[in-house]
C-alpha cells in the first residue's frame, strides 16, 4: 500500500507527460481495454462513487474514487482515490495506491499534452479555467 506520501517523489511531469502522450497513443490505437466509468450517486451523503477499470499492457487495474463537495464545510478533501493494479497475465495483485495525487497530476498531464497539440504554434499565453482538483 503506497500512502499520497509515497507517492509523491515517484511522480514528475518530465516523465509523467510523455507517459500520458504514449498512454494516450495507445488509447487511440486500440491497444487499451478501457470501458466507461460508472459512476454511483451516494444522494444520502452528497456524494458519488466512480469505478475507472482498464486493462493495458501487463497491467490491469481500476482507479475508485469518491467525489463529496460536501467535504469542504469539514474541511477534508473533496475527491478521495484508491487505484489497485493487478497482472494482467496471472491477475495478482501488484500495489494499491492512493490516488488522489496520481489524479490531479494526471489530469494536469493530460493537459499538457492537448495543449502540445491543440494550441496554435504561435501563442503565448495559455489561460486556465477551473474550479480545484
Amino acid at each position: 500500500m503506497l500512502t499520497e506520501e509515497q507517492v509523491r517523489p515517484l511522480l514528475c511531469y518530465d516523465e509523467l507527460i510523455p507517459a500520458i502522450r504514449k498512454a494516450l497513443m495507445d488509447f487511440s490505437a486500440g491497444r487499451v481495454h478501457q470501458p466507461l466509468r460508472n459512476i454511483i450517486p451516494v444522494p444520502a451523503h452528497g456524494g458519488w462513487f466512480g469505478v475507472m477499470p482498464a486493462v493495458y499492457g501487463t497491467v490491469m487495474g481500476a482507479k475508485m474514487v469518491a467525489f463529496y463537495p460536501g467535504n469542504v464545510n469539514l474541511q477534508k478533501h473533496t475527491h478521495m482515490a484508491m487505484i489497485q493494479l493487478f497482472r494482467a497475465d496471472t491477475g495478482e495483485p501488484l500495489v494499491t495506491m492512493d490516488g488522489r495525487l496520481i489524479t490531479e497530476m494526471r489530469t494536469a498531464a493530460v493537459s499538457a499534452v492537448a495543449i502540445d497539440y491543440l494550441a496554435a504554434p504561435e501563442a503565448k499565453v495559455l489561460a486556465i479555467l477551473g474550479s480545484g482538483v
